[in-house]
């Protein structure tokens, strides 16, 4: 039993960092791929591209009567509070955008979803987006 219990322990130690959750900071750009969770020690705050809840935006290879919108989800959890999920949408028409939003202490702004579609007969695989965020206090 105790040696079961060393060899998990060392499988354990020998895991690799997560290459896929990056460090973020406070005030500085970052880019969360979809489904990707990144960490802010410094405040103990997590947030995760959560999903692509739309992405109707006009393809360039075609031309459009409307330019479209995406619509994407971010998780964030800050300490002692339920995690928050925040809804952003790119429609440039008036009212209709959404690029900020707050957890608790924080201010959370959408900077840009990448990539933008190409033809209508490509979808984007949710991994292949980035959201590109930035996280100030309030």
């Amino acid at each position: 039993m105790v040696l079961m219990g060393l060899a998990l322990l060392g499988c354990h130690a020998e895991e690799p960092a997560r290459a896929d959750a990056p460090e973020l900071d406070l005030n500085e750009p970052f880019t969360l791929a979809g489904g990707q969770e990144g960490l802010m020690a410094s405040e103990d705050l997590r947030l995760r591209f959560a999903e692509v809840l739309e992405d109707s935006r006009c393809p360039t290879q075609v031309e459009c009567f409307w330019t479209g919108q995406a619509r994407i989800a971010v998780t964030v959890t800050t300490p002692g509070a339920p995690a928050t999920n925040l809804t952003f949408n790119t429609n440039p028409a008036p009212g209709q955008t959404v690029k900020v939003g707050t957890a608790g202490p924080y201010r959370v702004e959408l900077r840009s979803l990448d990539p933008y579609p190409e033809t209508p007969d490509d979808p984007i695989p949710f991994e292949d987006y980035r959201a590109t965020l930035l996280v100030r206090n309030r």
